[in-house]
């Protein structure tokens, strides 16, 4: 194949950086989305959408073992899929959310590299990077127990890959922003957004571009002598 693969890409880091893979490159992008495939029309013709519900884990893979035989090995993955972001406290801690939450940013996530990975590392270079959060970097906040048990699941998982195929030219890589302005906020308080770009630094919190550009140099040549590495895209904060 030679692409690029997106799952959870009608989200809104996905769509912009869907739109830079296919302006930069006239190599395909298999972008996967459950809902929002409205988002994604527009975006080209080199554009590949699949449909696919990311907490069944039959679904996965059935996915998986499609764009294998339809495109072969794709030689970059971004993995972005999650439930909206709750912001409540441990006592409400909500086991079926958190459930389903661990099964798309988690088992999911291993059904599909368990299926590409094998075939990936054979290529000359590959990269697989997910989008993980600031708090897998240093103390979290309160109230978000759910999301950071998930995050530090899939740090794990990041970690374990890039150890299993260090021997191999795949690297595995992860992106981990502060609080970032997009659609995975709308069921958080606006106050929690306003004291976090007051904490930042940079006085404001992660705008998309931010993310996508650190995603950017991890799919690129420049980041190929790195493995296992979860870049904070902070603004300077969470240290």
């Amino acid at each position: 194949m030679g692409g690029t693969l997106v799952c959870g890409a009608s989200s809104d880091i996905g769509v912009a950086l869907v739109q830079r893979l296919v302006a930069a490159s006239d190599a395909p992008v298999i972008a996967h989305h459950h809902a929002g495939a409205e988002r994604l029309t527009a975006l080209g013709d080199r554009l590949v959408p699949i449909a696919a519900d990311f907490a069944d884990e039959a679904a996965v893979d059935a996915f998986a073992a499609r764009v294998l035989a339809d495109h072969g090995a794709p030689e970059r993955l971004v993995y972005l899929p999650g439930l909206k972001l709750r912001y409540e406290r441990f006592g409400k801690f909500d086991l079926a959310h958190f459930d389903r939450d661990l099964a798309v940013q988690v088992r999911s996530a291993i059904v599909l590299c368990k299926k590409l990975l094998p075939a990936m590392a054979k290529l000359p270079r590959a990269k697989v990077v997910f989008v993980l959060s600031s708090v897998t970097v240093g103390a979290p906040p309160k109230f978000m127990s759910m999301y950071t048990v998930v995050k530090h699941a899939q740090l794990g998982l990041v970690r374990a890959l890039a150890a299993e195929f260090a021997a191999t030219p795949l690297t595995v890589n992860a992106v981990s922003p502060s609080m970032v302005e997009t659609r995975f906020l709308d069921d958080i308080p606006g106050l929690a957004k306003e004291m976090a770009a007051q904490a930042s630094p940079r006085g404001r919190i992660a705008a998309v571009d931010d993310v996508v550009g650190a995603i950017e140099f991890l799919l690129s040549p420049a980041s190929d002598f790195m493995t296992g590495a979860n870049l904070p895209v902070t603004g300077g904060g969470g240290f």
